[in-house]
C-alpha cells in the first residue's frame, strides 16, 4: 500500500510540475519544439499558453505564431488563414494585425489562388492602413494578382 501512495505522491508531483512553468518557459519551449522541427508540439505549448495566461502579452505572441507555424511549417493555408483572422479579432489592437490581413490576402493569392477572398482583404488593408508601410506590396500583389514570375517586370529576373 505504501507503494502505491508513494507511486502516487511521485505522480502528481510530476504533473504538477507542469503547472508552476511561467508563460516564458512556456514560450521558450513552444519555439524550441519549432526549431527541432516539431510543430504540433509547438502548437500544443501555444494553446496552453493561450488558454492559461489569456491576459498575458505572450497570448497574443503565442496567437500570432500558431498561425504562422501553421502557413509556414505545416502549409495548412485554410487553418492559417483562420488563425490570422481569430489573431485579429482577439487583439484588434496589436501592431501585427496590418501584417496578419496581410498574410491571409497573400496566401489566398499565391497558395490558394482564391483571387476574389485576396482582394477584398487587400483592399480592406488600404481602407484600414491607408499609410502603413506594407501598403506598396499590398497594391504591388493586387497589379499582379493571378500573374506568373516571370510575368512581372520587377521580378523577371528572379526566373532567368
Amino acid at each position: 500500500m505504501k507503494n502505491i501512495i508513494t507511486i502516487l505522491i511521485i505522480t502528481l508531483f510530476f504533473y504538477s510540475c507542469d503547472t508552476f512553468k511561467s508563460v516564458d518557459e512556456y514560450f521558450s519551449e513552444a519555439e524550441q519544439m519549432r526549431s527541432e522541427r516539431k510543430p504540433k508540439e509547438a502548437l500544443r505549448l501555444l494553446n496552453k499558453i493561450i488558454k492559461k495566461f489569456s491576459k498575458d502579452n505572450k497570448a497574443s505572441e503565442a496567437q500570432y505564431l500558431i498561425a504562422e507555424i501553421y502557413y509556414r511549417d505545416l502549409q495548412d493555408f485554410s487553418k492559417s488563414i483562420d488563425e490570422y483572422d481569430k489573431f485579429a479579432e482577439k487583439h484588434p489592437n496589436s501592431d501585427k494585425v496590418p501584417f496578419s490581413i496581410f498574410m491571409q490576402g497573400y496566401i489566398y493569392s499565391n497558395e490558394l489562388k482564391e483571387y476574389d477572398s485576396a482582394k477584398a482583404l487587400y483592399e480592406n488593408f488600404i481602407n484600414l492602413y491607408p499609410n502603413h508601410e506594407m501598403v506598396k506590396d499590398v497594391e504591388f500583389e493586387i497589379k499582379y494578382m493571378g500573374f506568373e514570375l516571370n510575368q512581372i517586370p520587377e521580378l523577371k529576373h528572379l526566373t532567368e
